[in-house]
Protein backbone atom coordinates (compact mmCIF):
# COMPACT_ATOMS: atom_id res chain seq x y z
CA UNK A 1 0.00 0.00 0.00
CA UNK A 2 1.25 3.24 -1.04
CA UNK A 3 1.82 6.03 1.65
CA UNK A 4 4.03 8.78 3.06
CA UNK A 5 6.37 6.97 5.43
CA UNK A 6 9.71 6.04 6.34
CA UNK A 7 10.60 2.37 7.33
CA UNK A 8 13.94 0.36 8.13
CA UNK A 9 13.89 -2.85 6.47
CA UNK A 10 16.48 -5.71 6.36
CA UNK A 11 17.44 -6.57 3.14
CA UNK A 12 20.10 -9.14 1.88
CA UNK A 13 22.45 -10.24 4.04
CA UNK A 14 20.27 -8.89 6.98
CA UNK A 15 21.71 -5.25 6.10
CA UNK A 16 19.41 -2.36 7.09
CA UNK A 17 18.32 -0.06 4.44
CA UNK A 18 16.46 3.08 5.51
CA UNK A 19 13.39 4.20 2.41
CA UNK A 20 11.64 7.32 3.08
CA UNK A 21 7.94 7.22 0.62
CA UNK A 22 6.89 10.54 -0.19
CA UNK A 23 3.42 11.13 -1.64
CA UNK A 24 -0.37 11.79 -1.91
CA UNK A 25 -1.47 9.03 -3.46
CA UNK A 26 -4.05 8.02 -3.71
CA UNK A 27 -5.31 11.70 -4.09
CA UNK A 28 -2.08 12.09 -6.45
CA UNK A 29 -0.40 9.80 -9.26
CA UNK A 30 3.18 10.05 -8.37
CA UNK A 31 5.10 8.23 -5.22
CA UNK A 32 9.16 8.57 -4.57
CA UNK A 33 11.14 6.65 -2.80
CA UNK A 34 14.46 7.48 -1.37
CA UNK A 35 17.31 5.34 0.12
CA UNK A 36 18.27 7.25 3.15
CA UNK A 37 20.50 5.56 4.78
CA UNK A 38 22.54 2.27 3.84
CA UNK A 39 23.79 0.11 0.40
CA UNK A 40 22.80 -3.26 -0.43
CA UNK A 41 21.82 -5.35 -3.82
CA UNK A 42 18.28 -6.16 -3.49
CA UNK A 43 14.87 -6.01 -5.24
CA UNK A 44 12.08 -3.42 -4.62
CA UNK A 45 8.75 -4.47 -5.62
CA UNK A 46 6.09 -1.82 -6.75
CA UNK A 47 2.79 -2.83 -7.11
CA UNK A 48 1.41 -1.23 -10.66
CA UNK A 49 -2.24 -1.45 -9.46
CA UNK A 50 -5.29 -2.71 -12.38
CA UNK A 51 -6.94 0.57 -13.73
CA UNK A 52 -3.66 2.35 -14.51
CA UNK A 53 -2.76 2.77 -18.00
CA UNK A 54 1.17 4.17 -18.99
CA UNK A 55 2.82 3.75 -15.64
CA UNK A 56 6.13 5.19 -15.59
CA UNK A 57 9.22 4.27 -13.22
CA UNK A 58 12.29 6.51 -13.03
CA UNK A 59 15.48 5.69 -11.44
CA UNK A 60 17.84 8.75 -10.25
CA UNK A 61 16.03 10.91 -13.61
CA UNK A 62 16.40 7.83 -16.17
CA UNK A 63 12.76 6.36 -17.42
CA UNK A 64 12.89 2.70 -16.97
CA UNK A 65 13.16 0.95 -20.40
CA UNK A 66 11.05 -1.42 -19.60
CA UNK A 67 7.03 -0.68 -19.27
CA UNK A 68 5.26 -1.60 -16.05
CA UNK A 69 2.00 -4.01 -16.59
CA UNK A 70 -0.89 -3.18 -14.61
CA UNK A 71 -1.79 -5.86 -12.12
CA UNK A 72 1.41 -7.15 -11.74
CA UNK A 73 4.25 -6.07 -9.66
CA UNK A 74 7.20 -4.06 -11.00
CA UNK A 75 10.69 -5.56 -9.86
CA UNK A 76 14.08 -3.44 -9.52
CA UNK A 77 17.15 -5.27 -8.78
CA UNK A 78 20.02 -3.64 -8.23
CA UNK A 79 22.76 -2.30 -5.82
CA UNK A 80 21.57 0.67 -4.42
CA UNK A 81 23.30 2.77 -2.66
CA UNK A 82 22.02 6.53 -0.65
CA UNK A 83 20.45 8.83 -2.14
CA UNK A 84 19.10 6.52 -4.93
CA UNK A 85 15.65 7.66 -5.74
CA UNK A 86 12.74 5.77 -7.42
CA UNK A 87 9.85 7.69 -8.81
CA UNK A 88 6.42 5.52 -9.52
CA UNK A 89 3.73 7.75 -12.07
CA UNK A 90 0.44 6.02 -12.08
CA UNK A 91 -1.82 7.93 -14.34
CA UNK A 92 -5.36 8.34 -13.14
CA UNK A 93 -8.19 8.91 -15.27
CA UNK A 94 -11.78 8.77 -14.94
CA UNK A 95 -14.00 5.77 -15.68
CA UNK A 96 -17.76 4.60 -14.85
CA UNK A 97 -19.22 1.09 -13.74
CA UNK A 98 -22.49 0.02 -14.57
CA UNK A 99 -24.44 -1.67 -12.09
CA UNK A 100 -26.71 -3.66 -13.65
CA UNK A 101 -27.96 -5.64 -10.75
CA UNK A 102 -29.23 -1.62 -8.60
CA UNK A 103 -31.58 -0.46 -11.33
CA UNK A 104 -28.65 -0.12 -14.04
CA UNK A 105 -26.80 2.86 -11.82
CA UNK A 106 -23.58 3.75 -12.38
CA UNK A 107 -20.67 4.91 -9.92
CA UNK A 108 -18.16 7.23 -11.41
CA UNK A 109 -14.08 6.57 -10.08
CA UNK A 110 -11.33 8.69 -10.75
CA UNK A 111 -7.86 6.04 -10.58
CA UNK A 112 -8.44 4.55 -7.42
CA UNK A 113 -10.93 6.56 -5.61
CA UNK A 114 -14.81 6.04 -5.73
CA UNK A 115 -16.71 9.53 -6.31
CA UNK A 116 -19.62 10.53 -3.91
CA UNK A 117 -21.98 13.43 -4.42
CA UNK A 118 -20.84 16.39 -1.89
CA UNK A 119 -23.59 16.85 0.34
CA UNK A 120 -23.82 19.66 2.87
CA UNK A 121 -23.76 18.09 6.13
CA UNK A 122 -25.87 19.44 9.44
CA UNK A 123 -24.39 17.62 12.74
CA UNK A 124 -26.59 17.12 15.72
CA UNK A 125 -25.65 15.62 19.02
CA UNK A 126 -28.57 13.49 20.86
CA UNK A 127 -29.03 11.88 24.00
CA UNK A 128 -27.29 8.20 23.86
CA UNK A 129 -29.98 6.92 26.42
CA UNK A 130 -32.55 7.45 23.39
CA UNK A 131 -30.52 6.55 20.12
CA UNK A 132 -28.51 3.44 21.61
CA UNK A 133 -29.87 -0.26 20.59
CA UNK A 134 -32.17 -1.52 22.93
CA UNK A 135 -29.17 -4.50 24.25
CA UNK A 136 -27.10 -1.33 25.37
CA UNK A 137 -26.70 -0.72 29.31
CA UNK A 138 -25.41 2.31 30.66
CA UNK A 139 -23.09 1.46 34.10
CA UNK A 140 -24.46 2.63 37.21
CA UNK A 141 -23.64 6.08 37.53
CA UNK A 142 -22.60 7.19 34.56
CA UNK A 143 -22.98 10.51 32.98
CA UNK A 144 -24.83 9.38 29.44
CA UNK A 145 -24.22 13.46 28.22
CA UNK A 146 -20.05 12.82 28.28
CA UNK A 147 -21.03 10.19 25.53
CA UNK A 148 -23.72 11.47 23.03
CA UNK A 149 -24.64 10.11 19.98
CA UNK A 150 -24.24 12.95 16.72
CA UNK A 151 -26.84 12.40 13.70
CA UNK A 152 -25.72 13.75 10.56
CA UNK A 153 -28.64 15.33 8.33
CA UNK A 154 -28.48 16.31 4.55
CA UNK A 155 -28.23 20.50 4.35
CA UNK A 156 -28.89 20.58 0.20
CA UNK A 157 -30.31 18.15 -2.23
CA UNK A 158 -28.79 14.59 -2.53
CA UNK A 159 -31.62 12.99 -5.02
CA UNK A 160 -29.74 13.10 -8.21
CA UNK A 161 -29.32 11.36 -11.58
CA UNK A 162 -26.05 12.39 -13.30
CA UNK A 163 -26.85 13.60 -17.23
CA UNK A 164 -25.57 10.53 -19.55
CA UNK A 165 -25.56 12.38 -22.71
CA UNK A 166 -23.81 10.83 -25.20
CA UNK A 167 -20.72 10.28 -22.64
CA UNK A 168 -21.35 9.98 -18.69
CA UNK A 169 -17.41 11.29 -18.09
CA UNK A 170 -17.46 13.87 -20.76
CA UNK A 171 -19.17 16.31 -19.00
CA UNK A 172 -17.40 16.19 -15.38
CA UNK A 173 -14.27 17.93 -14.83
CA UNK A 174 -11.62 18.19 -12.11
CA UNK A 175 -10.55 20.72 -9.87
CA UNK A 176 -7.06 20.46 -7.79
CA UNK A 177 -7.22 22.26 -4.36
CA UNK A 178 -3.99 22.96 -2.00
CA UNK A 179 -3.08 19.93 0.11
CA UNK A 180 -4.36 20.61 3.64
CA UNK A 181 -1.75 22.10 6.37
CA UNK A 182 -2.61 19.29 8.94
CA UNK A 183 -2.21 16.89 6.26
CA UNK A 184 -5.35 14.93 7.05
CA UNK A 185 -7.62 15.58 3.11
CA UNK A 186 -10.57 13.15 4.63
CA UNK A 187 -12.96 16.04 5.01
CA UNK A 188 -15.64 17.94 3.07
CA UNK A 189 -13.34 20.69 3.67
CA UNK A 190 -9.72 19.70 3.27
CA UNK A 191 -10.31 17.19 0.34
CA UNK A 192 -7.83 18.58 -2.48
CA UNK A 193 -10.21 16.84 -5.63
CA UNK A 194 -13.42 17.99 -6.90
CA UNK A 195 -14.84 17.09 -9.73
CA UNK A 196 -17.99 19.21 -11.59
CA UNK A 197 -20.55 16.95 -13.14
CA UNK A 198 -24.16 17.92 -14.60
CA UNK A 199 -27.06 16.81 -13.02
CA UNK A 200 -31.20 15.96 -13.05
CA UNK A 201 -33.10 15.69 -9.70
CA UNK A 202 -35.44 12.89 -8.99
CA UNK A 203 -38.46 14.28 -7.29
CA UNK A 204 -39.67 10.79 -6.49
CA UNK A 205 -36.40 9.40 -4.54
CA UNK A 206 -37.26 10.81 -1.32
CA UNK A 207 -36.17 9.27 2.38
CA UNK A 208 -37.92 6.71 3.10
CA UNK A 209 -40.29 5.36 6.64
CA UNK A 210 -37.04 5.19 8.77
CA UNK A 211 -35.38 8.52 7.77
CA UNK A 212 -32.59 6.97 5.22
CA UNK A 213 -32.18 7.43 1.69
CA UNK A 214 -34.51 4.90 0.24
CA UNK A 215 -33.78 2.71 -2.39
CA UNK A 216 -32.69 3.46 -6.04
CA UNK A 217 -35.47 5.02 -8.21
CA UNK A 218 -36.34 2.89 -11.57
CA UNK A 219 -34.55 4.26 -14.92
CA UNK A 220 -37.55 5.34 -16.50
CA UNK A 221 -38.70 7.90 -13.19
CA UNK A 222 -39.31 11.36 -14.15
CA UNK A 223 -36.23 13.68 -13.98
CA UNK A 224 -36.55 17.44 -13.74
CA UNK A 225 -35.92 19.36 -16.68
CA UNK A 226 -33.23 21.99 -14.84
CA UNK A 227 -29.57 20.77 -15.00
CA UNK A 228 -27.76 21.40 -12.25
CA UNK A 229 -23.78 21.49 -11.46
CA UNK A 230 -23.28 19.41 -8.63
CA UNK A 231 -19.89 18.47 -6.91
CA UNK A 232 -18.36 15.17 -6.49
CA UNK A 233 -16.03 14.51 -3.94
CA UNK A 234 -13.65 10.82 -3.16
CA UNK A 235 -15.69 9.10 -0.70
CA UNK A 236 -13.51 8.34 1.67
CA UNK A 237 -13.88 12.48 2.32
CA UNK A 238 -17.93 11.98 2.47
CA UNK A 239 -19.77 11.07 5.80
CA UNK A 240 -23.18 11.35 3.85
CA UNK A 241 -22.66 9.14 0.60
CA UNK A 242 -24.48 8.85 -2.78
CA UNK A 243 -22.39 6.71 -4.69
CA UNK A 244 -24.13 5.29 -7.05
CA UNK A 245 -26.32 7.22 -9.08
CA UNK A 246 -29.30 6.88 -11.52
CA UNK A 247 -28.62 8.75 -14.94
CA UNK A 248 -30.37 11.00 -16.94
CA UNK A 249 -30.95 12.85 -20.50
CA UNK A 250 -28.82 15.64 -21.72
Amino acid sequence: MYAACTAEVRVADGRAVTLTEETHYPFSDTISFTIERGRAHFPLYLRIPTWTQKAEVWVNGQRMDTPPVAGKYYVISRDWNRGDRVVLHLPMRLTARRWSLNKNSVSVNYGPLTLSLKIRERYVKCDSRKTAIGESCWQAGADASLWPTTEIYPESPWNYALVEGGSLLRGIRLTRKPWPADDFPFTLQSVPLEFSALARRVPSWTIDEYGLCSVLPDEDAAKSPVIDEVTLVPMGAARLRISAFPTAAE
